[in-house]
């Protein structure tokens, strides 16, 4: 009997140490469209997560990486309409739903419609109370997606704030508008946001630096002890 007891107990220990290990691993999610790229010398695309990926694998945190449901020109009512409809995809590892990876994610990163956003301001014709109104119904948008997926993830979530690559005072203040609408968003529905508001592509801002930026938040919030 007390052999059993102690078999039971040395069991119990090894259950508990695995659950402590797995605990520590990272499921990471990126969400969004995939503009967020860019080509290294050997032309393999390479976008912010990949370096994330890269970072977690290199200190043993990664469970599992996936931007399967990414994909280029992607707007917040794509993702809405995957979470409703529960896409599925199949990868070398098996099959799984979006509404799965949302429920297993330790950490989330999300960009969106920045490209959208840059698109309406280059315009030739462009009306700036046209693009304010559009940033109200992205904010609208951004709400009813974050509301959904706070229904399948409690972990954490970075949202992605859109870089600025002007300098004309009328568009850098349509770049803080869409700033502060995404952070009241974002502080509502408890999500991180990434302010990129004083930083430039022109300035030499890469996918890697924009991954360091990420790191940074990660490891005070995922990992903050």
């Amino acid at each position: 009997m007390k052999k059993i007891l102690i078999i039971g107990l040395v069991l119990l220990s090894l259950f508990l140490i695995y659950l402590t290990n797995m605990d520590k691993k990272v499921y990471y999610l990126a969400l969004g469209d995939s503009l967020e790229r860019e080509y290294l010398d050997n032309s393999e695309v390479y976008g912010y997560s990949h370096y994330i990926k890269k970072y977690l694998k290199e200190k043993d945190l990664l469970e599992r990486y996936s931007d399967d449901f990414a994909k280029v020109d992607t707007r917040i009512t794509d993702i809405i309409r995957d979470i409703n409809n529960n896409k599925k995809v199949t990868t070398s590892k098996g099959s799984f739903s979006l509404k799965n990876a949302l429920i297993k994610a330790d950490l989330i990163t999300v960009n969106i419609s920045s490209n959208d956003v840059f698109n309406k301001l280059n315009k030739d014709n462009l009306i700036f109370n046209d693009v304010y109104d559009y940033i109200d119904n992205l904010a609208f948008d951004l709400d009813r997606l974050f509301e959904l997926m706070r229904e399948y993830c409690k972990e954490d979530i970075i949202m992605i704030g859109p870089y600025n690559p002007y300098s004309d005072v009328d568009r850098v203040d349509v770049y803080e508008y869409f700033n502060e609408k995404y952070k009241d968003v974002c502080l509502k529905y408890d999500i991180i946001y990434l302010d990129l508001n004083d930083v430039q592509k022109t300035d030499g801002e890469s996918y890697k630096d924009l991954a360091n930026k990420i790191i940074d938040k990660m490891n005070k919030n995922l990992f903050e002890t």
